[in-house]
């Protein structure tokens, strides 16, 4: 907390890291502080990639 004052903390991008899906995208991205995310496996197929990207 020291070394970094609150424009920094304000200014820092956070990818939520672990696996975003059609089921959770919505309230991960309803966080704050979470500003996009992994998509990963869900991105494979349109059916379950199309949801998450209209969010």
């Amino acid at each position: 907390a020291k070394l970094y004052n609150q424009k920094v903390a304000d200014e820092t991008i956070i990818q939520y890291g672990g696996s975003m899906k059609a089921s959770n995208a919505k309230d991960l991205l309803a966080q704050p502080d979470i500003d996009g995310g992994l998509i990963g496996g869900a991105s494979l197929k349109a059916d379950t990639f199309e949801p998450i990207c209209v969010l």
